[in-house]
């Protein structure tokens, strides 16, 4: 096999809680992922020559501090060998945006290597929870569906929820750093580390609904008013308890069937508004 095609999704954060400051300086959280049919492409190449990467719709991505790389240097270090390719990326997710995207790629990524070279002995399951070192939400791509994250979001339990049929989001055009925000939620600790509820919610209801909730909302749009802004115009067209994914900046809302009015209504420059769904396919091969 020469190359290989990978479809590379989106998720959103139903509910993130941040527990509280580890002595590794990383955030305990509890959240709820669900992926998205949102998403990128992504083509591996093997070559000769070295690595190298080409994207598409975000140019500002090809360098080597790509979140892919990293990913392929990982893979490289636990393999003992070099995997010489070229990736040719295809944006479709926003960047910086709370929705996954790089480490959707990065992900994308170790499955395509794997399954590129023939590495039948690689237990995805197995290394799971060590891609953590990568990106946080690497292992939940290498999972996909609705999980319950814990840890910092390597510790992953499969769940099934009652969904919507569609969902709204809506980017309004700027990154948001994730460090920026935790660093400013870390002024709120005690310094206790909070008990999780989200098992236990979980245990009540199964609908999606009901679990709505983001610690770092409020210190995103302190910091980002243009997070406000948009969750009031989903409020505007009758999308109930619209909510932020991951550190922002890009919110969300369930779009109900008789939510009409959201059809007409006109989005300001540079917002970028996206109607989709939830999936369960995770990182797919083409």
């Amino acid at each position: 096999m020469k190359s290989i095609r990978l479809r590379s999704p989106a998720k959103i954060n139903l509910f993130l809680r941040v527990l509280g400051k580890r002595t590794d300086g990383y955030h305990e959280i509890e959240t709820l992922f669900q992926e998205i049919d949102l998403a990128d492409f992504i083509i591996l190449k093997r070559t000769d020559g070295p690595k190298s990467i080409e994207v598409f719709g975000a140019p500002g991505l090809e360098t080597s501090d790509n979140i892919v790389f990293k990913s392929l240097r990982w893979l490289e270090n636990l393999c003992g060998q070099c995997f010489n390719i070229h990736i040719e990326l295809h944006k479709e997710v926003p960047v910086a945006a709370g929705l996954g995207g790089g480490s959707s790629n990065a992900a994308a990524v170790i499955l395509g290597v794997k399954e590129l070279f023939d590495l039948d002995w690689l237990d995805i399951d197995a290394i799971r929870s060590m891609t953590a070192a990568i990106g946080a939400d690497v292992p939940f791509f290498l999972h996909g569906g609705s999980a319950i994250g814990e840890g910092v979001g390597e510790k992953l339990t499969r769940i099934f929820l009652d969904e919507p049929e569609e969902i709204v989001l809506v980017n309004p055009g700027f990154p948001v750093s994730t460090a920026k925000i935790f660093g400013e939620i870390s002024k709120t600790l005690t310094g206790q580390m909070r008990p999780g509820i989200l098992q236990g919610l979980y245990g009540e209801s199964r609908d999606a609904r009901t679990f709505l909730h983001n610690d770092l909302q409020p210190v995103a749009e302190r910091l980002h008013p243009g997070i406000s802004e948009a969750l009031e115009a989903l409020r505007m067209v009758g999308i109930v308890n619209p909510l932020m994914s991951g550190s922002g900046p890009t919110v969300f809302g369930f779009l109900d069937k008789d939510t009409s009015e959201f059809q007409r209504m006109s989005f300001p420059e540079p917002w970028k508004v996206i109607v989709t769904r939830p999936a369960k396919k995770g990182i797919t091969i083409d």
